[in-house]
């Protein structure tokens, strides 16, 4: 019991000589007063400490601090995934509008997909052949 009093101290006077020497380095008097409030509520809650361990708050204190963390973490990732999805709408319809406007004019172009090919092209298709590709594994078969 000590023991855990004597480290309890020194946590104390080390946070207080850390505060004034932040303080003093700091170089805007409009801030320091946000500062010397924020770091007044962390000394009130290391001076707390044992009480709230004692009375078993110390881990409900911990889970509502995860919890709300948790909270805001997801809210932050719901909102970017709606940004992305919003950004990936967008840009898929770009692209089928401008896959559309592309398919449009070469429907209007002679020779597009809307009119037929003069009989010559159309015999050329017909005319080639695939060679025939043959691939053999291992060694060869004497016969």
């Amino acid at each position: 019991m000590k023991e855990f009093i004597y480290g309890w101290i020194q946590d104390i006077a080390f946070y207080t000589i850390l505060m004034e020497v932040v303080l003093h380095v700091l170089p805007e008097q409009g801030q320091k007063k946000y500062l010397q409030f924020f770091m007044g509520i962390v000394l009130i809650i290391l001076v707390i400490s044992p009480v709230l361990s004692a009375a078993g708050l110390d881990g409900q204190l911990d889970e509502a601090y995860a919890r709300q963390t948790y909270d805001q973490e997801l809210q932050e990732f719901q909102r970017r995934q709606q940004m992305i999805e919003e950004s990936y709408e967008s840009r898929l319809e770009e692209r089928v509008e401008k896959a559309a406007e592309e398919l449009e004019k070469l429907e209007q172009e002679p020779g597009g997909t809307g009119e037929e090919q003069p009989a010559e092209e159309q015999e050329e298709e017909k005319s080639v052949e695939i060679p025939e590709i043959r691939v053999e594994i291992g060694e060869p078969e004497e016969g």
